[in-house]
């Protein structure tokens, strides 16, 4: 009964610790991507002929 409550505990620290990463890795590209599109976008320079 013990072990079985120790494993659980193990397995709820571990799917909330991997849902803690995932969030944080998904912020992380977030932040990335949005870095580069503001990088990407320059004002286009129109000449007239």
């Amino acid at each position: 009964m013990i072990k079985t409550l120790i494993k659980l505990k193990l397995l709820k620290y571990a799917l909330v610790g991997g849902a803690l990463a995932a969030y944080a890795v998904k912020k992380y590209c977030d932040q990335k991507n949005k870095a580069k599109k503001t990088e990407i976008k320059k004002p286009l320079l129109l000449t007239r002929y």
